[in-house]
């Protein structure tokens, strides 16, 4: 198999712990890091001691390497994600940038155009969408495994105190565009639709020392008729005994985990379906009645992949296999710019429903 040579911009829990953990391992065989930029020399050491590669301190010395380079990824802090996707594009480079990818849907359309005028691609790394949970949950509602979808409830609450550079509005920072921004994409795909649903959101500070949100609620109605709810918690101390989803369809309910899949289920064979009835109810004996269908429960249980190994980097792995599938073999990009331009416009929404207020700028010293 061809191995593409690449770089990698930013050498931090991203670039280090997340696209890394990845492309070290003896399951990469599709990528040879040949460059890492990074401004600090001890994550630049340490970059050199795990790869092997050459170092570089500004992403600009990238661009008369181009010939040498089949994609840059861009694992610098958010707020510099557009513009060095950007300058990279204009240079002709292929992109995997980290999310989020910048702060408007006209943003987007600009990185589209830079794009197409330097025939070069470029993609998102929303790696989630290959967790292993929620493929076999789209496999297991399409199959209609609990009937009709109604409402679907995701939650990734844990009890955190932050006070890094993800706390920090002014670095593009804060759950929505850091933690909650995999779940609006996991939802967009589960209604299959890019379309601006109907919004109801929450945000605020709760436990974090910056200005950005670290709590978040929305509620989308999407005109499939489903309802679709999430929510980033930090002050859930009992967080590891909930399911990440749960889903209530017209024959059942589904709890989803890292390790498991559980749902509850009828047949509707065994339970015939009730005939109105105008009139009050009452027993025999003249006494009243109650609506009771007794129904046969059936429970099944799925098995999942992630405890077998490391669940960032299976995701991680599945991502970039599908990116090199595109670039080496011509297949269809799998996270297109235009369906992160829909999702971006959703932030915009949720941000104008629930206005922050910048308290911080960014200080002389930070790049």
């Amino acid at each position: 198999m061809k191995k593409l040579n690449i770089a990698v911009i930013g050498f931090g829990r991203s670039g280090c712990d997340i696209h890394g953990a990845f492309l070290r391992t003896e399951k990469n065989d599709i990528c040879n890091v040949k460059y890492v930029v990074e401004a600090d020399p001890n994550r630049a050491a340490a970059a050199r001691e795990m790869f092997g590669c050459e170092t570089l301190t500004d992403y600009r010395e990238l661009f008369p390497l181009v010939n040498e380079i089949d994609f840059v990824t861009n694992a610098s802090y958010s707020d510099l994600h557009y513009p060095i996707t950007k300058d990279l594009l204009a240079h002709g480079f292929n992109v995997l940038c980290e999310k989020p990818l910048c702060k408007t849907p006209e943003m987007v359309q600009d990185l589209i155009d830079t794009a197409k005028a330097n025939n070069v691609i470029f993609t998102i790394f929303h790696q989630y969408k290959f967790n292993d949970y929620f493929i076999q949950m789209k496999r297991l509602l399409k199959e209609g495994a609990i009937g009709d979808v109604k409402l679907v409830r995701v939650a990734q609450n844990m009890f955190a105190r932050r006070y890094d550079w993800q706390t920090l509005l002014y670095r593009d920072a804060g759950t929505m565009r850091n933690n909650a921004a995999h779940y609006i994409e996991q939802i967009m795909d589960l209604a299959e639709s890019d379309e601006m649903p109907k919004i109801v959101s929450h945000m605020d500070i709760w436990n974090s020392v910056g200005d950005a949100e670290d709590y978040m609620f929305a509620h989308f109605h999407y005109s499939n008729g489903t309802v679709y709810e999430m929510e980033v918690n930090p002050s859930d101390a009992y967080a590891a005994e909930a399911p990440i989803y749960k889903v209530y369809g017209t024959k059942g309910t589904m709890k989803v985990y890292n390790a498991k899949i559980v749902y509850k289920y009828f047949k509707d064979e065994e339970v015939p379906t009730p005939e109105l009835d105008h009139k009050s109810l009452h027993n025999a004996n003249g006494t009243p009645a109650y609506c009771n269908n007794q129904l046969v429960w059936h429970e099944e249980e799925v098995a999942l992949q992630a405890d077998m190994w490391n669940q960032f980097t299976m995701c991680t792995d599945r991502f970039y296999h599908a990116w090199y599938e595109t670039l080496v073999n011509g297949a269809e990009l799998f996270m297109k710019p235009e369906h992160i331009k829909a999702q971006i416009a959703i932030f915009n929404e949720i941000e104008r429903q629930n206005p922050l207020i910048y308290k911080y700028e960014k200080p002389d010293y930070v790049i």
